[in-house]
């Protein structure tokens, strides 16, 4: 009768169900918090700007050389391609979910980027979109309305003090002989030009559609190969042009099992040479050697592989060099573990210094490993609250049984299991219903600010 006592007298003070619920609710806000907020100020604040080396003249006016010395800050982005109906055949509501889930990545990262990296200039390498080029000339009102999707997606914070310049990839307009006529013009007219000279910090950005450059109708290739020749004028004519940093949505030629660097996450080591509906992996040697040959640029910055990748191409009747630089794609559905971008810095050069610039890639947060840590931690979770639940319904089912001394009837035993599920599911709504909530409040940050 007394050990009976001492057991009725432990159930009634046995809070461990509650403290354990308590507990959860904490640890999960705090995973959901650093989840879909912290962690994406955590890894772009980790990657900082490059610094481009500048050497200064003595002589020359400190505050004047500041002044001037001043970099200009470029984010490259590249390869969004945000889901539609093209990318993977779903529809309806399971269509919705997975641009949900893929369009609040990228909100979040690129809001953080601009918040935290407050970039000048944005460069997107192109393929803003995974469909549009698959929409005909008279479905113009489904293509405006995944652009107003992708324009909420990548929404400039800054428009006053931020430039932002849109490149056309083969997801948009198609490539080479394919290239669609109509995508080529609505991207025109909704977007902007493909052929593009930005002028910054001392040097010559040319953004170069080379999509349209390797057709062989001249009425579709014409604009980028006058920006071209525009380039090699420009470079001819001047004794002492300014740096050229050669833009293009898809990678130039290399020789076959040319290595890609150790950022590469791929378990090809190098970039391949496929070809397919609508896609290449390089742009064609003749393409690549006449780019090279008439732009010589100090640098070339491409996407379209969705990883990174760096490699360095001659110059032909040049000793120089350029390294070319892929940028990987900006979300986490591509086909790549960790999504990617590039900071750019451009420094103008002070007094006799040249200018210079300096590139750094960066890496987003790994979203399946997020996602992957809620599951583990769902499944601790479930663990730790039938442990304290069975804890507090043994004691009930031995007060309940005269004492621990005597055998439980398979009776109570049943009535244990069954109650012991419903306990559990009890607890893990009540931390549902403090976790959904954050989770919730996570979201809708990202929508309001």
């Amino acid at each position: 009768m007394e050990l009976q006592t001492k057991l009725q007298q432990s159930l009634a003070h046995s809070k461990r169900p509650r403290t354990v619920v308590r507990g959860l609710r904490a640890v999960w806000v705090a995973a959901v918090v650093y989840g879909e907020v912290g962690v994406y100020y955590w890894r772009i604040g980790r990657c900082r700007w490059p610094e481009a080396e500048t050497e200064t003249d003595a002589d020359a006016n400190a505050e004047a050389e500041a002044e001037a010395g001043r970099p200009t800050r470029v984010a490259i982005v590249a390869d969004a391609q945000i889901v539609d109906h093209y990318s993977y055949g779903q529809t309806g509501a399971l269509l919705r979910i997975v641009e949900f889930f893929t369009d609040i990545y990228v909100r979040k990262a690129y809001l953080v980027l601009q918040d935290v990296r407050q970039p000048a200039i944005v460069v997107n390498l192109g393929d803003l979109m995974d469909g549009g080029r698959e929409l005909e000339e008279d479905e113009d009102e489904a293509w405006l309305a995944e652009y107003a999707r992708f324009r909420s997606v990548f929404r400039n914070r800054a428009p006053a003090a931020r430039r932002v310049y849109e490149m056309a990839g083969n997801h948009d307009i198609g490539i080479g002989n394919t290239v669609v006529p109509h995508a080529l013009g609505r991207f025109h007219r909704r977007v902007g030009a493909t052929n593009q000279i930005v002028v910054a910090g001392g040097h010559r950005l040319a953004l170069v559609d080379t999509l349209t450059l390797e057709s062989d109708d001249p009425g579709v290739s014409s604009g980028a190969r006058r920006l071209v020749e525009q380039l090699r004028i420009q470079r001819e004519s001047s004794a002492n042009p300014p740096p050229t940093l050669l833009f293009s949505h898809v990678p130039l030629w290399r020789a076959d099992n040319t290595p890609c660097g150790l950022l590469r996450q791929s378990r090809h080591g190098a970039l391949l040479s496929r070809r397919g509906y609508q896609f290449r992996d390089q742009l064609q040697r003749n393409t690549t050697e006449y780019l090279l040959e008439a732009v010589r640029p100090h640098a070339v910055f491409s996407g379209d592989d969705h990883d990174t990748c760096s490699v360095t191409h001659s110059i032909a009747g040049t000793s120089r060099a350029v390294s070319e630089h892929t940028i990987g794609a900006f979300g986490w559905a591509s086909g790549v573990p960790i999504a990617s971008y590039a900071l750019l810095t451009l420094s103008p050069g002070v007094a006799n210094a040249p200018p210079t610039f300096a590139l750094q890639h960066c890496f987003l947060p790994y979203q399946l490993g997020i996602y992957k840590s809620y599951v583990l931690l769902f499944a601790v979770s479930l663990a730790l609250l039938a442990r304290a639940c069975w804890w507090r319904r043994r004691l009930a089912a031995a007060a309940s049984a005269g004492g621990a001394g005597q055998r439980i009837r398979a009776r109570t035993k049943m009535r244990l299991q069954l109650s012991l599920l419903l306990d559990v599911l009890r607890g893990a709504g009540a931390v549902a219903l403090v976790a959904a909530p954050a989770y919730v409040a996570c979201i809708l940050y990202f929508y309001t600010v």
